[in-house]
């Protein structure tokens, strides 16, 4: 045996065929089940709240007084009016402009287990237990499919390494919508793979269909699972025509049932995009407006599935008919997905019963048009800070970095799996199946769509990424047993023990921040900051442990508010209506006096006010050790908010977002014309902040004239006026009044009626330190004040070294 059998082999006597009934035993697939649960079930309430949970729990808690209220009304009437158009807007905002623009179905979930369990467990836990058993399910499945083909070993090894990747284990501890989409991947992927090999598995060739459909009620990233299917179906289809396979019972079957399901799908499709022309743009949008009228009735989605029945039937009543009465998987997977999807998706939003096509067709255009119509999400990557979309690398570089370095090695010898598999006798092709699954979305990503937070909008990746881990620890392992056969089992354990265990330290080690985990290929999460990449996001950085640490410490009747604009989650309001934070803070804004500020190094939102924050006196801050001691958590007092926001007036130049053009070389320019994407190579459409900057002027005039900057700042925040300073002070209030207030923080008036002396305090800093100044407001993330040789506002004086 050579080094690429051994390699490739992967317990050879193991790779069963789909028609051979499954070597893992069910005892051993329940037992992988309950190692998920009690990894996982534990630590349900570690992680801090997170940016989107409490909008999701809006939306819980709107639905469940729609369930109670149908549960009581007592008369006919009175049911009627919770199906009123209006009634099902108000108690169902999914799948719209507003707080929640998903489809319901994660929501569901999560309101089933805090239902089921709510009533021993705290309120978030309860909600997020659904994404961890969501998460444990995809676990035992995992092992499942891969120990039936390939033996425990490879199913074990693969189902462990996608337990401990961190950033996966925490997207399985928060009541999002990425968890249930994993699980509907990897259900609709295995299921059309089994459906597809096996004659008699037709149970799994109708739940691809039903999935794809659950997919479209949980989100449409979800609905990508398609593409694999897709272009497997028709890889399939083109070579049994090349190989003379079909036939033209195959053929008439094909185009008859296939056409038959397309035209309803079809004119409903046309019906959408045709209201898409009619309606306001989404963000105009009111569901409780009246819409335009559509030419097909509500349960017009019904009728694919009526159609696929009756083709049931009629196999069942032509049975062995050639044409009619045969057993064609590839088709009846096609139906599936043709059937099911526009049933499901109907009947899956109640807010999609009555006015189903204006109400598809403005989900549909919020999706298309995304960017632009909701907020802007800012993405921190390599050291720029992008809008909405990453350069066409990213996927491929953030699973680089945030993926522990043992599995990648491991995964990357696994891949030589696909290649033996092809050129093996008989052929297996699972595992090029699963690489076909572990790009798409990498792909996708090359292209302009969102690409924020971390890894989790491409987290069906690593549940095929760790497929590959198995096939090659236990392939690499049996390469080495040929030197030792009697030591097979003990080398696989070893390496087993050597690759799994390595992750699960670093799982262990981040917990409870695994959301801001990078492996030791970039030196950690102190290795990323340096390198430009994102410490926090998500504000589950704001643990109950640092909850209870601020409760002790903010005096009575403390006001909090946030640093900018793109900084005001709901997490606060949400977390002390929970109980978390004491009741008599006050989150938000006073008109009476300054505010203490939350800050999280959350790089990509930081603007010129935030980022002169971070390098003040912290009041309070978190430097867990599990990020490498950096300052997560910033909680600043209005003394250095005041010492801040001064500075910031006098030397920020505030820049928004620009589309970078790129510049393609002329080779590319003709291909260009046919293929748009290909400028993404190159950075056409990207669109970043503008190279930052700060105001030279103030900065010249301290170092000319810094008596005369000082006379004014006095002059300006006392009040008094003197003949000879009265044109500096006239300058000083050019300067200042270049940046007008926001909502998060006052004019530079009012600041000098609530703290005068903050503007003598900024003047003296910038007088003293401008280049650590200029250094901290030219740099996209935030800077660590060692770097800058200490915080602004240290004393003596405010001054440092600079």
């Amino acid at each position: 045996m050579t080094t690429a059998e051994s390699l490739a082999s992967v317990d050879s006597s193991a790779c069963q065929s789909d028609s051979v009934p499954p070597r893992s035993p069910w005892w051993a697939t329940l037992a992988a089940l309950a190692v998920a649960l009690v990894c996982t079930v534990p630590t349900t309430g570690d992680i801090g709240l997170t940016w989107d949970e409490p909008s999701y729990r809006y939306s819980q808690v709107l639905s469940i007084q729609w369930y109670e209220g149908v549960c009581q009304a007592r008369s006919w009437d009175e049911l009627r009016t919770w199906f009123d158009r209006d009634a099902l807007a108000y108690y169902w905002p999914y799948g719209r402009f507003g707080i929640n623009f998903h489809p319901p179905l994660a929501g569901q979930l999560n309101l089933l287990t805090h239902q089921l369990f709510g009533g021993w467990m705290k309120d978030i836990p309860s909600r997020r237990l659904a994404a961890v058993l969501e998460y444990a399910l995809v676990l035992t499945m995992l092992f499942h499919v891969l120990a039936r083909r390939y033996g425990p070993w490879v199913g074990a090894t693969a189902s462990l390494a996608l337990l401990t990747m961190p950033r996966v284990y925490a997207d399985g501890h928060v009541a999002t919508t990425d968890m249930p989409g994993l699980l509907l991947w990897a259900i609709a992927g295995f299921a059309f793979w089994r459906g597809l090999s096996r004659p008699d598995a037709r149970l799994n060739r109708t739940l691809v269909g039903i999935t794809l459909g659950l997919c479209f009620v949980e989100k449409m990233a979800a609905v990508l699972v398609a593409l694999p299917i897709a272009l497997w179906l028709a890889g399939r289809f083109l070579g049994g025509v090349v190989r003379g396979e079909v036939k033209r019972a195959d053929w008439i079957d094909g185009l008859v049932t296939l056409g038959l399901l397309g035209l309803p799908v079809g004119l409903a499709g046309w019906e959408i995009q045709r209201l898409t022309t009619l309606l306001p743009p989404p963000n105009q949008y009111s569901v409780f407006a009246n819409p335009p009228e559509s030419w097909l009735p509500n349960g017009f989605l019904a009728v694919p599935s009526v159609v696929w029945l009756a083709r049931r039937v009629l196999f069942r009543l032509r049975r062995g008919h050639r044409v009619w009465g045969t057993d064609r998987p590839a088709l009846e997977i096609a139906a599936a997905c043709l059937a099911f999807p526009p049933l499901i998706g109907w009947l899956g939003n109640p807010a999609w019963w009555v006015e189903t096509f204006p109400r598809l067709a403005h989900y549909v255009m919020l999706n298309q048009a995304r960017q632009g119509v909701l907020p802007s999400i800012y993405i921190l990557y390599f050291g720029e800070t992008y809008s909405y979309s990453l350069p066409w690398h990213n996927a491929f570089v953030l699973t680089a970095i945030m993926t522990p370095a043992a599995l990648l090695i491991a995964a990357g010898v696994g891949l030589i799996k696909v290649p033996w598999g092809l050129l093996s006798r008989p052929r297996d092709l699972f595992p090029l199946y699963c690489l076909m699954h572990m790009m798409v979305l990498p792909i996708v990503r090359m292209f302009n769509t969102p690409a924020h937070d971390g890894i989790r909008l491409f987290l069906p990746t690593f549940l095929f990424l760790a497929a590959f881990v198995g096939w090659g620890v236990i392939g690499l392992a049996d390469l080495l047993a040929r030197l030792a056969p009697r030591w097979r089992t003990w080398l696989r354990a070893g390496l087993v023990g050597l690759t799994i265990g390595s992750s699960a330290i670093q799982l262990i080690r981040i917990h409870p921040y695994e959301l801001s985990y990078y492996n030791e290929l970039i030196g950690g999460p102190r290795g990323a900051w340096n390198n430009g990449f994102e410490l926090a996001y998500w504000f589950d950085a704001f643990t109950p442990e640092v909850f209870a640490e601020l409760n002790k410490r903010f005096p009575e009747n403390a006001v909090i508010n946030f640093p900018n604009k793109l900084s005001e989650p709901p997490t606060f309001l949400e977390s002390q209506w929970l109980g978390h934070l004491r009741g008599d803070l006050l989150i938000g804004d006073a008109p009476d006096r300054l505010t203490y500020k939350w800050l999280l190094t959350q790089d990509a939102k930081a603007s010129g006010f935030s980022r002169l924050l971070f390098v003040m006196t912290p009041w309070y801050e978190s430097r867990p050790a599990q990020l490498d001691g950096l300052r997560v958590v910033t909680v600043a007092d209005p003394v250095a908010v005041s010492r801040a926001l001064a500075l910031a007036l006098l030397t920020d130049v505030p820049k928004g977002p620009i589309v970078t053009q790129g510049e393609l070389p002329g080779w590319v320019e003709p291909w260009a014309r046919w293929f748009p994407g290909l400028g993404r190579f190159w950075g056409v459409g990207l669109s970043k902040l503008d190279t930052l900057d700060v105001y030279e002027p103030v900065f010249e005039w301290a170092a000319t004239d810094p008596e005369g900057l000082r006379a004014a700042a006095k002059a300006l925040a006392h009040g008094v006026n003197q003949p000879d300073n009265l044109g500096d002070v006239r300058r000083l209030r050019a300067i200042l009044d270049r940046i007008p207030p926001d909502t998060s923080n006052p004019s530079w008036e009012r600041l000098l009626k609530l703290r005068p002396e903050a503007l003598i305090e900024a003047v003296e800093i910038l007088i003293a330190r401008p280049e650590a100044v200029r250094r901290v407001l030219t740099r996209s993330a935030y800077t660590d004040p060692t770097a800058i040789g200490g915080y602004l506002d240290e004393r003596p004086d405010l001054a440092g070294d600079g």
